[in-house]
């Protein structure tokens, strides 16, 4: 077991709603991250009706699992392992899930970084687990490929597992990214316990770590606005010319940080991937480093931000003429009757 850091105070296990709310600002603003996490994790498990959870991933490497386990945070594992009743499920698909009787004091909490094939489960294997769902208090997903499909998890068995949550009328939220910040995790647990069922947007995020872009708290937005581009990797200015997704990404990257802070995607100079959002990391065809236009960048320097328009504009002019010629060409009278008249 890690050792507690020496800043970690105990929280007082009357916690109130509002000093909750309190320290769930203060996860999604990145102030004192670290010690901030610690203490919702803390106000959570000394709750006399905390959670059980139900944990299932595939037992590789997982990015998600390495960034709980190593997220800068010493006892993290301590926080969700030992303070939690956690049930973990390793390498539970597509075999091995054996249909078990559980019996719970309180409602469970079923954390999902993998997501089972129906096809290739037991009919047993299949009914223990939706027998775990529809007793599931939440269901959340984490990490972008157990939220969006990818690789190893085709979106269709998303669509399976959303269709089953909706009948067993078990909510569902998402977590995603590659990798999910831990107290993204820990402040979700803190809203469910002593908040309710948080606000999502259209992809079942919370709004309390995915409602701002990336852009609008990055260190680089004044050079955004000022039309300051880096065009090359190590210079100065906005990573736009060099494929950044920040405009279009929904996280709090750009205001917590990773590393305790210290730095992140942007801030170690490499351009933001997306990796949160559902078109990661294809972009509609952009790939990974493929330039998002000024128009989807939602760029507000009073030049940069019109080039498109200006150019369609002239563009829509040049046409236009250009049909009115032919037109006037095609119907009027030629010169030579207008001559004999």
């Amino acid at each position: 077991m890690s050792e507690e850091h020496p800043n970690h105070q105990s929280t007082p296990a009357g916690i109130t709603r509002r000093e909750v709310l309190r320290l769930l600002s203060a996860s999604a603003a990145g102030a004192a991250l670290h010690l901030t996490t610690v203490q919702l994790a803390k106000a959570v498990s000394s709750s006399p009706s905390r959670p059980h959870l139900h944990w299932f991933n595939d037992s590789g490497t997982d990015h998600t699992l390495l960034a709980l386990q190593g997220h800068s945070m010493p006892g993290y594992a301590d926080l969700v392992t030992n303070r939690w009743e956690m049930v973990a499920h390793r390498g539970i698909f597509p075999t091995g899930f054996r249909p078990e009787r559980y019996t719970f004091q309180s409602p469970i909490i079923l954390v999902l970084e993998t997501i089972p094939d129906p096809a290739a489960i037991t009919p047993g294997e299949r009914e223990a687990f939706e027998k775990l769902v529809s007793m599931g208090k939440t269901l959340i997903l984490v990490g972008t490929e157990a939220c969006y499909g990818g690789i190893s998890i085709p979106a269709k068995r998303i669509g399976w597992l959303k269709e089953m949550a909706k009948r067993l009328r078990t909510p569902l939220l998402k977590l995603p990214g590659v990798p999910v910040p831990p107290h993204h995790l820990v402040g979700v647990l803190a809203h469910l316990e002593y908040l309710g069922f948080p606000r999502l947007d259209a992809h079942l995020r919370p709004l309390l770590y995915y409602s701002q872009t990336i852009c609008e708290a990055c260190e680089h937005r004044r050079s955004l606005e000022a039309g300051m581009f880096a065009r090359d990797f190590g210079d100065e200015g906005c990573l736009l010319e060099l494929g950044c997704k920040g405009q279009t990404t929904y996280n709090s990257c750009s205001t917590t940080g990773w590393n305790g802070g210290n730095s992140w995607c942007v801030g170690a100079g490499g351009p933001c991937v997306g990796c949160s959002e559902p078109w990661y990391p294809a972009h509609g065809g952009l790939g990974l480093y493929g330039r998002q236009s000024p128009g989807v960048s939602g760029v507000r320097g009073k030049i940069w931000q019109n080039v498109e328009g200006i150019g369609l504009g002239l563009l829509g002019i040049s046409v236009a003429g250009t049909v009115l010629h032919l037109l006037r060409k095609a119907f009027a009278p030629d010169s030579e009757e207008l001559e004999d008249s």
